[in-house]
């Protein structure tokens, strides 16, 4: 009998279906790969960092966040990428207030993430003070001429005007050396041309060249007093800063003093705007000047405006570069009243030089502004694209306390009142200079009394 038949195996072969290929791995995660541990910001300033990104070019990006007074904004590179990588900076801009900072960056490409943790290392502002024994500096001054030479970071000064008697200007001149280490003075006799004793003179330093322009102000006193347009030019690769007179340019039209005076790198070209004059009367002037200068002559062209600020004297002025603006805030108008000498204007002005041909626009701000004033510290610092504002005076009699900063950005035009240990005295008439770090300085000037000293405005570790 046959039992039931238990098959073991299948009737017909089984196939299976099967591949000699391996699944796909998944992506790798995108790389910051220069990615930093730690960034320096400068309290006010913006800071550029480079990245490059290892991860798809089609997707590849950061996207940071921030916390406090803290902006980050990605800036893609525009040039198309020869090796993969994705590149651009991040911009970090800190407020003034540096507490409480904190930076993260997502690396992302696709659905792919990588965080990177970013510490921060913070510079804050301070002030830093130099004043010397009579004698062993200049004396009190107001309205000198500060020339810096970024090279030697070396403080030329000259002349300017004393207080035995008041407004009477000095013949002499110096030398400031080691600003940033252990400062000294010395007597400095520039060569070549020689400049008149004077004072309310205004200058514009061309780096890229070492020269320096110096131009107008007044000399003389009482009844020889007189405003003066002669333009210098000074050599600051010469140890001697050899001093070279620029022919060119109308008496009447250029003499002036306590004005606006500026070097446009783009187009390598002076500008000159407002200012007070004795020529041929007083008048408190509203024009603007481009000056090109070749060799030893310049050519001075009025520029023609139906918009521009109105006249004025000892306002507030910056150059920024980066936009190729020239900003004009505040100063003295032609009073309209015995009571109020000084008329001081309340607004702001920009030159666009970028525009064919230049105009004057009206800057609009949000917030607080500064009262107006004439004759303070203008302190520009062009790392930072901003303009301090310390000392000056709205009535002709007192100075105004506190320290401002205006923002230089197109945009971002903001004004901000800092509070920094240590401020020197408030003053008026004071005057300085700008180093290559962009520290700044405010020295000399009268409030009530009259000083000789150099205070500095810079990060100082």
């Amino acid at each position: 009998m046959l039992g039931k038949a238990r098959f073991l195996f299948p009737l017909f072969p089984l196939v299976f279906a099967c591949s000699s290929e391996s699944p796909a791995p998944p992506p790798e995660p995108p790389v910051w790969t220069d990615a930093p541990t730690s960034i320096d910001v400068y309290e006010g300033r913006a800071t550029d960092v480079p990245f490059s990104i290892k991860g798809d070019p089609k997707t590849a990006h950061l996207e940071p966040t921030a916390e406090g007074a803290l902006e980050v904004e990605v800036i893609a590179d525009e040039a198309p990428s020869t090796d993969g990588l994705v590149r651009g900076k991040l911009r970090v801009r800190a407020g003034y207030k540096l507490a409480d900072l904190k930076l993260t960056v997502d690396v992302v490409a696709g659905a792919q993430k990588t965080t990177v943790p970013i510490a921060l290392k913070t510079h804050a502002l301070k002030w830093k003070k130099h004043s010397w024994a009579e004698g062993a500096g200049p004396p009190a001054l107001e309205h000198g001429t500060f020339i810096f030479d970024a090279e030697t970071s070396s403080a030329f000064l000259l002349h300017g005007s004393g207080y035995k008697p008041q407004w009477k200007p000095v013949e002499e001149s110096w030398k400031l050396e080691s600003i940033d280490g252990a400062p000294r003075w010395s007597a400095w006799q520039p060569a070549g041309e020689a400049v008149p004793g004077g004072a309310a003179r205004r200058v514009a330093t061309v780096p890229e060249k070492k020269i320096a322009y110096v131009h107008g102000g007044y000399t003389g006193f009482q009844d020889t007093e007189t405003t003066v347009g002669d333009l210098y030019r000074v050599d600051l690769a010469d140890p001697s800063k050899t001093i070279t007179k620029i022919n060119g340019g109308d008496p009447a039209s250029t003499a002036r003093s306590l004005h606006a005076l500026a070097y446009d790198p783009t187009g390598d070209q002076l500008v000159v705007f407002g200012g007070v004059t004795e020529i041929p009367f007083q008048m408190i002037l509203d024009d603007t000047w481009l000056v090109k200068v070749d060799g030893d002559s310049a050519a001075w062209t009025p520029l023609e405006s139906k918009k521009k600020p109105d006249g004025r004297y000892g306002a507030f002025t910056a150059f920024d570069a980066e936009s190729r603006r020239f900003i004009v805030w505040s100063g003295a108008r032609t009073p309209e009243s015995g009571d109020d000498l000084v008329n001081a204007a309340q607004d702001a002005w920009a030159l666009d030089l970028a525009a064919e041909p230049p105009v004057w626009t009206k800057v609009e701000f949000e917030g607080p502004t500064p009262p107006g004033r004439r004759n303070g510290c203008a302190m520009h610092d062009p790392i930072g694209r901003r303009l301090f504002v310390f000392g000056g005076t709205k009535n002709g009699r007192t100075t105004e306390h506190g320290l401002w900063v205006l923002s230089l950005e197109p945009g971002r035009e903001k004004w901000t009142k800092l509070d920094i240990a240590g401020a020197p005295p408030p003053r008026s008439s004071g005057f300085g200079f700008t180093m290559p770090d962009g520290a700044v300085a405010c020295g000399f000037g009268n409030d009530d009394k009259a000083y000789a000293d150099v205070n500095l405005l810079g990060y100082f570790d």
